[in-house]
C-alpha cells in the first residue's frame, strides 16, 4: 500500500509530460573509507534535511545515488556517488536557500548531529565535480531502481534537442511501459561550459537492472519507427561519450 501511495505522489507531483526537473544539478563525488557510514549519513540524516528543504520549497527534488559497475570492484578511482538536485528556476538555484545542508543543526536533533559527526570520521570525500543543466524535455511516470546517464557533445545541439522533443519523446511515451522505463529526459548543460566537455545529458530510468540491460541490447517486439526518421547520426555522429549506470539509494520529493 505504501508503495502504491508513493507512486501516486510522484505522478501528482511531477506530471507525465512536463519539463519535470526544470533547473537541476549533477554533483558527482569520490568517497573513500567506510562507504556504509557515508551512505548512512546521506540516506538517513541528510535525507531528513533535504526533505525539509523540499517541504518548505527551497528545492524541488533531491536524489542520492551510487554508481553501478559490472565487477563491483572499486579499483579505478572513479566518482562513486552522485547527488541530483532540482530547483524551480535559476533564481532558486542561485539562492542561499539552495544550500539546504547548512540547516542540519536546525533540523537534526543533538543525538543525530553527534551520530553524523561520529560516522563522518570514518570516510573521506576526496574529489567532486558539479554541473548545472536545464531540463529541455522529460517524462516522469515514477522513480525506478536503476538509471543510466548518457553524456554527449552534439555537433548540432539545437537539432539534437529538437529531435528529442518532437520524435523520441513520442516514442518513449508510447513504449516506455513495455520496456519497464519510468523516467526519461534530456538536459542541456548551462555550467560549466568549455570546448571539450559534454553539452547534454540524457537519462533512462528503469524498474530493474535487467530491463535497463535489455534496453541496451534492444527490446524485442517493440517497433521503433523513430529510427527511420532520426538524424542523430548527423547531430551526434560519435554517439555518447559516456553511459554511466547508477542505483538510487534515496529521494527527497514533494509529499
Amino acid at each position: 500500500m505504501k508503495k502504491i501511495l508513493f507512486i501516486l505522489i510522484i505522478l501528482l507531483s511531477f506530471g507525465v509530460n512536463a519539463q519535470v526537473y526544470q533547473i537541476f544539478s549533477m554533483h558527482a563525488v569520490r568517497v573513500e573509507g567506510d562507504l556504509e557510514a557515508f551512505e548512512k549519513v546521506q540516506s538517513i540524516y541528510m535525507k531528513k534535511v533535504a526533505q525539509n528543504a523540499v517541504d518548505i520549497g527551497d528545492i524541488a527534488f533531491w536524489a542520492f545515488l551510487k554508481r553501478y559497475t559490472v565487477d563491483a570492484i572499486d579499483n579505478e578511482e572513479r566518482y562513486n556517488y552522485l547527488f541530483v538536485q532540482s530547483n524551480k528556476d535559476i533564481a532558486a538555484m542561485l539562492s542561499e536557500k539552495n544550500s539546504w545542508w547548512n540547516n542540519a543543526s536546525k533540523i537534526l536533533s543533538k543525538d543525530e548531529l553527534q551520530m553524523v559527526e561520529a560516522l563522518s570520521g570514518n570516510f573521506t570525500w576526496t574529489e567532486d565535480t558539479r554541473h548545472l543543466f536545464v531540463d529541455e524535455v522529460s517524462i516522469a511516470k515514477g522513480l525506478g531502481k536503476v538509471i543510466q546517464f548518457n553524456f554527449a557533445r552534439p555537433k548540432n545541439l539545437a537539432g539534437f534537442i529538437s529531435e528529442n522533443k518532437t520524435l523520441w519523446k513520442n516514442h518513449f511515451t508510447m513504449n516506455m511501459d513495455k520496456m519497464g522505463m519510468v523516467n526519461w529526459g534530456v538536459g542541456r548543460k548551462i555550467a560549466p561550459r568549455n570546448k571539450n566537455t559534454s553539452t547534454v545529458v540524457t537519462w533512462d530510468m528503469f524498474n530493474s537492472l535487467e530491463e535497463l540491460m535489455q534496453y541496451r541490447v534492444g527490446n524485442p517486439g517493440i517497433v521503433n519507427p523513430a529510427l527511420n526518421k532520426s538524424k542523430m547520426g548527423i547531430y551526434v555522429p560519435d554517439g555518447f561519450d559516456n553511459e554511466l549506470i547508477f542505483v538510487p539509494i534515496t529521494f527527497a520529493v514533494n509529499q
